[in-house]
C-alpha cells in the first residue's frame, strides 16, 4: 500500500514505542520518514540503516532554538513536511507535595512547550502550501487525571487544548489538526508498569470495560493505526477532535 507516495512524514521520538510503530506504518505506505529524538546517535543510525528513515536529527525538543534549527536542516535535505506527529514525551510519577519543582517543568517543557515548539517551525511551510495534516498525541491521563501523575496530567490536557486552539486557528488555512489519547500501551514509557503487580492492578479497571478483548497493554501498532488515520484524505471531515483510544476505559469511568 502507497496512500502516503510522495509525502514527508516528521515523528518526534520516532525510535522507540508508539513513535516506531509510526515510523514504520508510514515508511510502509510510501512516506519519507524524517524523525526527531533525543535517543543516542548509534540509535538514530540503525533506524535510517532500516530504511524505515530517510533523516534523522538528535535533538531535545524542549530547546526552541534547536527544534527550529532541526526542521530547518530536515527541510533542506527532504523538503517541507506535509505531516507532524507530535509522538514525544517523558513521563515519570509526581506525588504532591513531595515532588521537585524541577520534574513539574521537565513536564511541561517536553510534553507541551516541545510540542508547540516543533508545530511552530513546521507550520510556516505548510501554510504557505496550503496544506497539511498534524496530529498530536495526548493521553488518557490528559482527560481524566491519575493520581500521582499532576505533571504528566496537566502536560498531557494541555497538549489536548494546544491542538483545539490550534484547529480554530489553523484549519481555515488548510491545516487539519487532531489529537489521539492513548491508554495503557506497551512501550518503553511503560515499562515500570508491566508487572504483575501493574497488570493486576490494570485488570481490575478493566473488568466493566466495554472492549472484548481484554488486553492488558494495547499494542503501539493499533494507535499508529489510529494516528495513520487520521493523517489520511479518509479522516478529511475530522478537525480537532480529541480520540481516546483506550479500549473504553474513559468511557466508563
Amino acid at each position: 500500500m502507497t496512500r502516503f507516495a510522495g509525502q514527508i512524514a516528521l515523528v518526534t521520538g520516532g525510535t522507540s514505542g508508539i513513535g516506531e510503530a509510526v515510523v514504520r506504518s508510514f515508511a510502509a505506505q510510501g512516506a519519507k520518514v524524517a524523525i526527531l529524538s533525543n535517543a543516542p546517535q548509534d540509535e538514530l543510525d540503525a533506524a535510517i540503516a532500516s530504511g524505515s528513515v530517510a533523516a534523522a536529527r538528535q535533538v531535545d525538543i524542549a530547546d526552541a532554538d534547536a527544534v527550529a534549527h532541526a526542521v530547518a536542516s530536515i527541510e533542506t535535505e527532504l523538503g517541507a513536511a506535509d505531516i507532524l506527529v507530535n509522538n514525544a514525551a517523558i513521563w515519570q510519577p509526581n506525588p504532591v507535595p513531595d515532588s521537585p519543582i524541577a520534574l513539574f517543568d521537565r513536564h511541561i517543557d517536553v510534553n507541551l512547550k516541545g510540542s508547540f515548539y516543533v508545530t511552530q517551525a513546521v507550520l510556516p511551510a505548510m501554510i504557505a502550501r496550503g496544506e497539511g495534516r498534524i496530529i498530536f498525541v495526548s493521553s488518557v491521563s490528559g482527560i481524566a487525571g491519575r493520581a500521582g501523575d499532576s505533571a504528566y496530567s496537566a502536560s498531557k490536557a494541555g497538549v489536548a487544548m494546544l491542538a483545539r486552539t490550534l484547529t480554530a486557528e489553523q484549519g481555515p488555512k488548510g491545516i487539519r489538526i487532531n489529537c489521539v489519547c492513548p491508554g495503557a500501551v506497551a512501550t518503553p514509557l511503560t515499562a515500570g508498569l508491566r508487572t504483575p503487580a501493574g497488570e493486576q492492578a490494570i485488570a481490575a479497571m478493566m473488568e466493566n470495560l466495554p472492549s472484548p478483548r481484554r488486553q492488558f497493554f494495547m499494542d503501539p501498532t493499533q494507535i499508529a493505526d489510529l494516528i495513520l488515520y487520521l493523517a489520511s484524505p479518509q479522516s478529511s471531515a475530522v478537525h480537532g477532535a480529541v480520540i481516546a483510544a483506550d479500549e473504553g476505559l474513559t468511557a466508563t469511568m
